[in-house]
């Protein structure tokens, strides 16, 4: 008789959330500005909720989620949560994945040998216009431009061989080791997992072929 339930271990990537302060107003207006400038980053987005330094007399884990969850926040687990924080979490039916969620444990982590499956490729051949969107669940390869007003995304890398004149965001289920490269930079916005730059004015990097990653938080933008 064939298993009806076959469970196998793989690495998932998530994104993170951590906060600076308990502050809920300001973390609410944070979350909706950053909705507002991505949103279809923040639709149905998998991520950890990080406990460190919250109060949770100043905001309780309920109140927490219910911010993630009304910004389109799929909030699946939580992280270095007390004892009162793990028994709600397991009343919302959330995991409890441990302490510590350093970048250097995490890369260290990704190193150990796992069942990671390859990721798909989807090729899109010609230009994505304006108020079009494409998303693939795997690496996106465009033989096009994307116009001013498209929208990219792909929870694995993106490969632009024409101008990024739109946006663009790479790693959208929290892959930091995603990319974007393109042959002609020019856009309205990049991310890679959940970490995005606007660009309200041109550029530095404007018409030249680049690459975008994410290193330490950051993004990078290099001319190649």
């Amino acid at each position: 008789m064939s298993q009806q339930v076959v469970l196998k271990a793989g690495l998932v990537p998530l994104t993170t959330l951590s906060f600076n302060s308990s502050d809920e107003d300001a973390i609410r207006a944070e979350l909706e500005q950053k909705r507002a400038e991505a949103p279809a980053l923040f639709r149905h987005l998998p991520c950890v909720i990080d406990l460190t330094g919250l109060d949770p007399d100043a905001l309780p884990l309920s109140r927490l989620l219910s911010l993630c969850r009304d910004n389109g926040l799929l909030v699946v687990g939580v992280r270095n949560a007390s004892d009162s924080d793990l028994q709600q979490a397991a009343s919302e039916g959330l995991a409890d994945l441990g302490k510590g969620t350093t970048r250097t444990a995490a890369r260290q982590e990704s190193l150990q040998p796992a069942d990671v499956p390859a990721r798909q490729v989807k090729v899109h051949s010609g230009n994505i216009r304006s108020g079009q969107q494409l998303y693939t669940d795997g690496d996106l390869i465009i033989l096009g431009m994307v116009s001013n007003g498209a929208e990219v995304l792909a929870s694995g890398d993106i490969h632009i061989y024409g101008a990024l004149r739109g946006r663009a965001l790479a790693g959208v289920k929290g892959d930091e080791n995603a990319i974007v490269a393109c042959q002609q930079f020019d856009a309205e916005l990049v991310a890679i997992a959940g970490q995005y730059r606007l660009f309200e004015s041109a550029p530095e990097q404007r018409n030249q072929s680049v690459v975008v990653s994410l290193s330490d938080g950051n993004l990078n933008i290099t001319s190649v």
